[in-house]
């Protein structure tokens, strides 16, 4: 089985190096970035890599030349050609109004973008080789559907190259350029960065910080070697020169200082955009980002750009009404993210307070502060002679939960530091608040107290009177059907008593006219078709899905920093325990080797031990035979000295008994006749000379 095994595999192999080089996967380059991002400058490193960029020839030696004041967009001017005849179709050139807002529903289905889309790739796979070929182009990456059908049909492996710069930096250059406000700029910069997010979700991406080539620019050139798999030299020159050259002209007119993006949103997408390559989860939220402004983006167009209904977009079909009832206060950015679930609400919140422009507004339960504070930041902003009032305990209910004075303190600091000329925070009940305010001076009353049907319906009765002949009552909660909440059962009974306008996102808001005089610039929100107030109510309910952005994206770079923290504390941790464990290892290692030791030790303690037992069983059989002997020499001394004793005694008696013959011997000599000596002592006498032999 193995040998037909190896010779299919060889066959296909053989198979698939014989195809034409047409048949197989080539990489084709994309350069993305706006102007300002460095597309350019990173276009003219590729060339001088070996990445064929443009038909001119790369030298080290030559220097790049200047045009409106920056250096030369390293393009080719054909596909550049192609792109404005595409965008062209509709009214999407720069410098065309509608060029801010996004291309039709399925665009590039149009005959007409077919037919240019053969001739992008006819003129590709006329230059395309086995070298590295590429290009760059600031309105690619609106046109990157095309280009994901032209690498489809020609085989080719985009390899995408995201040329990211400060948002405020590339304001700054269009503002140069194009003499537009800092605020569009920003506004493009961040339309931009999620279409780039939202054209490349299966495709891997190369993101080049423009800073980063002043930085080290062997560090970025590494990292395009690595990504493009290029040879470590370049075949033709030196690199250095080059890149000195270039380096040199963008400097001049690069200024590091510039900070950061004015909008709160726009800096949280650049910083997750620096963060999306390593960063798999910031990549997920710009791409869900951007498919929301995608949304944000289509209700825009339809309600400021009349061509949108010509050029297919569905929002804006048959909607007349929803063109009054937006501005550009619908699209700013609430500046205090308090804990609320009023988020939702803060575009409309804008748009009726520019609309409207009322005289007294008065919130009745404030809470935390968010939709008031909203309020006010809007008559601030519009310099309008509003007189704002918000009017709370500040201690709670059954239904906000009971809460302590830190909250109020919060809220104060706020206010008193921004909004404390026109408003006024009031501690009260809301009945105690009532003679306080005249009958017929309130334009605006937002009712969010206690929420249960008697209260609510208690606290418009009451207020009714002090509203004006053009007098508007918000409602927050209408769409709440839980926890004994009865605001949408009021709600519902106001329907046929007032001109009413409800948007049922976000828990609900409920607009009700309870004056006489509807404002002119409300006249679309009441009296439009049912239809219309349809596609008012998604529109807001689009835009206030956005303005939680913000919010959503602090929290979570706010949960991902508390992460992070946590790992690099987690990271500490573990290294400490490391080092911990080294060191009670190198203990062990040390115990180990004085266990060793003190084992040996005690193996020679034991047998010393049993040496010191021998030894002492030993003395101890020394000291008993030396007893013995001492017992048996004490004996024989004994006997000896009793031996002794009888001796001397026999001595002294065969002395006596001697000197008793001597004298009868010389008495015998004297003329006596001899005699023989008593047989007895005889014996005595050899006895006596014996033992003293032997001694």
């Amino acid at each position: 089985m193995a040998a037909p095994a190896r010779l299919i595999r060889e066959v296909l192999t053989s198979a698939i190096a014989s195809l034409p080089a047409a048949r197989q996967r080539r990489p084709i380059v994309i350069v993305l970035g706006m102007d300002g991002s460095g597309t350019s400058l990173c276009s003219r490193a590729l060339s001088a890599l070996g990445v064929e960029m443009t038909d001119k020839a790369a030298s080290p030696k030559s220097h790049p030349t200047k045009r409106n004041g920056a250096a030369e967009h390293w393009e080719r001017p054909e596909i550049a050609g192609f792109h404005n005849r595409i965008l062209d179709l509709f009214e999407r050139h720069r410098d065309q109004p509608s060029s801010n807002f996004s291309l039709p529903v399925a665009w590039w289905s149009d005959p007409r973008v077919a037919d240019i889309r053969r001739e992008i790739a006819a003129f590709v796979e006329e230059r395309i080789g086995s070298e590295p070929f590429g290009f760059t182009d600031p309105r690619t990456v609106q046109l990157m559907p095309v280009w994901h059908q032209i690498s489809k049909e020609l085989r080719l492996t985009p390899k995408i190259i995201h040329c990211l710069g400060n948002p405020a930096h590339v304001a700054r250059t269009l503002r140069a350029r194009d003499g537009i406000s800092l605020e569009l700029g920003e506004y493009r910069w961040l339309a931009y960065t999620l279409d780039v997010f939202r054209h490349t979700q299966k495709t891997e991406v190369c993101t080049i910080e423009y800073a980063s080539w002043f930085d080290d620019y062997t560090t970025s050139l590494r990292k395009l070697r690595s990504f493009l798999e290029l040879p470590e030299e370049p075949p033709e020159f030196d690199i250095d020169p080059a890149m000195s050259a270039i380096l040199d002209l963008e400097g001049a007119d690069r200024d590091p200082g510039l900070g950061e993006a004015r909008q709160p949103l726009i800096r949280s997408v650049y910083r997750l955009a620096q963060r999306a390559e390593r960063d798999p989860e910031a990549r997920e939220q710009l791409q869900s980002i951007a498919t929301q402004f995608l949304s944000f983006q289509q209700l825009q167009a339809a309600a400021q750009d009349p061509a949108a209904v010509a050029t297919g977009s569905a929002a804006a079909v048959d909607v007349p009404a929803l063109r009054y009832c937006i501005s550009p206060a619908s699209f700013w950015e609430p500046e205090h993210l308090l804990p609320s679930a009023w988020y939702q609400h803060a575009p409309f919140a804008f748009w009726i307070t520019e609309a409207l422009r009322p005289g007294t507004f008065v919130e009745l339960g404030t809470h935390h502060g968010f939709s008031y504070l909203v309020f006010c930041q809007a008559v601030q902003r519009l310099g309008s002679m509003t007189k704002c009032y918000a009017i709370d305990t500040w201690k709670g209910d059954t239904h906000a939960g009971f809460y302590g004075e830190e909250v109020f303190a919060t809220l104060n600091n706020i206010h008193e530091r921004q909004y404390s000329g026109f408003s006024r925070l009031v501690r009260s009940t809301f009945d105690e608040a009532l003679p306080h305010f005249g009958d017929g001076t309130i334009d605006l009353l937002h009712i969010d107290g206690r929420h249960g049907y008697d209260d609510v319906a208690h606290d418009f009765e009451c207020w009714l009177p002090k509203l004006s002949d053009r007098g508007v009552v918000l409602f927050h909660d209408i769409n709440v059907r839980e926890r004994q909440f009865g605001v949408w059962q009021f709600w519902r009974d106001l329907q046929g008593r007032y001109r009413c306008f409800e948007f049922t996102h976000g828990h609900g808001l409920g607009v009700v006219q309870v004056g006489s005089t509807v404002h002119k610039a409300l006249r679309p929100l009441f009296e439009s078709s049912p239809e219309d107030k349809s596609a008012i109510a998604e529109m807001y309910a689009q835009l206030g899905r956005q303005a939680i952005v913000p919010r959503e994206l602090e929290r979570q770079m706010a949960a991902n920093a508390e992460l992070v923290e946590q790992r690099k504390a987690s990271e500490a941790a573990a290294e400490g325990l490391r080092a911990e464990v080294a060191r009670l290892t190198a203990e062990l290692a040390v115990a180990q080797v004085r266990e060793q030791e003190l084992e040996s030790i005690r193996k020679q303690v034991a047998g010393l031990r049993d040496a010191v037992v021998q030894a002492e069983r030993e003395a101890e059989e020394r000291r008993a035979a030396e007893a013995a002997i001492r017992t048996h020499i004490d004996d024989t001394l004994q006997a000896a000295r009793r031996e002794t004793d009888t001796l001397k005694s026999e001595l002294a008696h065969a002395r006596q008994a001697g000197r008793a013959a001597l004298q009868a011997l010389a008495a015998s000599s004297a003329g006596t006749v001899y005699r023989e000596p008593p047989l007895g002592w005889r014996r005595t006498l050899r006895r006596l000379l014996g033992f003293a032999g032997n001694a």
